[in-house]
């Protein structure tokens, strides 16, 4: 096989095979004398891509080497800002590749012949070769959908838009792999949303690139409508500017389809590819949670979620008793959502924290509606969404946190009566009430940690550690031990009442979404926005016990008082129970879009959820009955 040459002038590239250097140029062919090219795999506006060998693996080893088009005089001013740009893209690179669907980036390599990333080769057809002269069907699309709507929801939840989404960056390796997408060389990292703002460069392939991604300010939505446009073109087999009608002014592809598609499908895929950006989905959750509702989704066992505990296997003398989690009720909640819930510790009364600045009150046993706090006369209470609210023990006081820096305590059994708790802080993002029932511990937006004392009425300790939001926080059953959570990517252990740091956790790579402590042994449970669900001895810290890995962020963690169930909620609409006492038994629950919330009652027999659909969910324990 020929040598390609890596120097970017050289007019003839093409080598023999076994050469060490360009009979053109005099150029060396083995970049960094590891790497040999064996021919052009593209070229573009980014750059070249080669496929090329690694000669220093005990094997040769096919790879990928991207190399970018232009190589500056390291004096100049441009050149350190090609550096960083180019020290950016491989760090987003080598934490984009931890996803078993994109590829590993092996290597970096900047030197006198440029920059270059080298990268895991996926071996396979790419999905515009797939259905070349012969178009798809439902089947494929459905695959493509369920098994990339995920990898979008890493990249996104990463602040990642790819911006190149199509057919040839998609590949498909050979059974049972599931498909990869490839070639982030137009993608952006989005460190500030302000950025989505601003108008930029237009990149992306023709055709495929949303309508606000032509004019220079991708979101991620538009990540979300070059997907569907791959689909219609997979079903089709037609570029998109044939299947879009300028004097409809609207998208006509359902002539062309050489094979039937289901209803349901059609409208996902017609939503997806809206041109205007709020009528189409803006996340991929959204659009994994119509697919589910719709039914084009795999089953249960295949990742897709239900309603009801999988079908019960058959029984032995040491199994347990053989429980399942069934809905009972739910209320709807139209134009709000509820962010964090509350459950008297009586079991009677829900609170729920939500999103227009109002607390409400629910009975948990029939979900009569029982008070709404904040609303309605003089408009008293919070100015934004509430994000925290929790029960005093007596069920008598109730007490919210808010967007907008207020933390409130309401009289319940008068529920006009509120007193302001004086905290000073622009958000209020996590609260919770510690075990000797007088100290109330408030998470910030500005990574600040409040200790107020409730009877006092004033903050006694300000823990200052983390450098970004307060996402979670939770303690240990004496009250001896303080976990909080953070968007910094830390988890923070302190000693109360001291408020002393004892431990800081830096081996999560994402923010830490959501926290609980195991009731009996003290163990501590994390989620985070990658997906993991990770177990901590609080004194054998580690690296932590990896648990679970979902495909979405991890929103709401709770251990029921018990101690047997764990609750883990996620970006997807997944809710899902584990038995704790009986290790790998899960039960799969569902909300139509993100679970925000979830709560115990005092008994463990019920738990309740709340979701982005606007919903809350009541859930029993029922014991199933076995015929032998």
């Amino acid at each position: 096989m020929a040598t390609f040459c890596f120097n970017l002038g050289c007019p003839q590239p093409s080598n023999p095979a076994g050469r060490l250097t360009c009979q053109t140029c005099g150029a060396p062919l083995l970049l960094n004398q590891r790497y040999r090219g064996q021919g052009l795999l593209g070229q573009g506006g980014f750059g070249r891509t080669y496929l090329a060998v690694d000669e220093q693996a005990d094997s040769p080893h096919p790879c990928v080497v991207k190399q970018t088009e232009i190589a500056l005089p390291l004096s100049s001013q441009d050149s350190a800002e090609a550096h960083r740009r180019f020290q950016l893209e491989a760090q987003q690179l080598a934490t984009l590749g931890q996803h078993p669907q994109i590829p590993q980036l092996l290597d970096v390599i900047e030197n006198a012949q440029g920059q270059f990333l080298v990268q895991d080769y996926i071996p396979g057809p790419n999905l515009a070769q797939l259905v070349q002269g012969q178009p798809g069907d439902e089947a494929l699309v459905r695959r493509v959908l369920t098994e990339l709507l995920p990898v979008l929801q890493f990249i996104h939840s990463h602040q990642v838009i790819h911006r190149d989404i199509k057919p040839a960056n998609m590949i498909a390796p050979p059974a049972p792999q599931l498909l990869v997408l490839v070639d982030f060389g137009a993608s952006k990292y989005v460190y500030d949303q302000a950025l989505l703002e601003k108008t930029g460069t237009v990149i992306g392939s023709a055709g495929y690139v949303a309508p606000e991604q032509a004019l220079g300010k991708a979101v991620f939505a538009s990540d979300i409508f070059s997907l569907g446009l791959t689909c219609l073109h997979l079903l089709t087999d037609l570029h998109p500017f044939d299947l879009y009608s300028v004097s409809e002014d609207a998208w006509a592809w359902r002539p062309f389809l050489a094979n039937p598609v289901s209803p349901e499908l059609a409208r996902v895929l017609e939503r997806m590819v809206n041109r205007h950006l709020r009528e189409r989905y803006s996340t991929a959750q959204e659009v994994l949670a119509d697919l589910r509702w719709g039914g084009l989704l795999p089953s249960p066992q295949d990742g897709v979620k239900r309603t009801q505990a999988p079908a019960a296997p058959v029984q032995n003398p040491f199994s347990p008793p053989m429980e399942v989690w069934e809905p009972r009720f739910v209320l709807n909640l139209p134009g709000m959502v509820a962010n964090a819930l509350a459950i008297s510790a009586n079991g009677r009364t829900l609170a729920a924290a939500c999103s227009d600045g109002s607390v409400r009150l629910w009975n948990c046993t029939n979900g009569a509606a029982l008070h709404t706090l904040g609303r309605g006369l003089f408009g008293l209470g919070h100015r934004g969404a509430v994000n925290g609210v929790v029960f005093t023990p007596d069920g008598q006081t109730l007490i919210s946190g808010s967007e907008d820096g207020q933390v409130i305590q309401w009289n319940l059994a008068r529920p006009g009566q509120r007193q302001p708790v004086p905290v000073v802080s622009w958000s209020v993002s996590a609260l919770l009430l510690l075990p000797d029932l007088d100290t109330l511990v408030v998470g910030t937006g500005d990574g600040q940690i409040l200790l107020v004392s409730l009877s006092q009425h004033y903050p006694t300790k300000t823990l200052i550690h983390h450098q970004d939001q307060v996402t979670a926080l939770a303690t240990d059953a004496k009250g001896a031990l303080l976990v909080s959570g953070s968007r910094d990517h830390t988890l923070r252990l302190w000693a109360l009442p001291s408020g002393r740091l004892v431990q800081t956790i830096t081996a999560p790579t994402t923010a830490i979404t959501a926290l609980a402590c195991h009731p009996l042994d003290n163990r501590i449970v994390s989620g985070d926005q990658a997906g993991q669900v990770r177990l901590w001895s609080p004194t054998e810290v580690g690296e932590g016990e990896i648990v679970q890995q979902g495909a979405s962020s991890v929103t709401t963690l709770a251990i029921s008082p018990n101690g047997q169930w764990l609750a883990i909620g996620t970006e997807d609409g997944q809710l899902a129970l584990v038995q704790l006492q009986w290790q790998g038994d899960v039960t799969y629950l569902r909300h139509a879009w993100s679970v925000r919330a979830v709560a115990f009652t005092p008994d463990s027999r019920m738990i309740v959820s709340s979701g982005a659909d606007e919903t809350i969910r009541f859930w029993c324990l029922e014991t199933a009955t076995h015929q032998g």
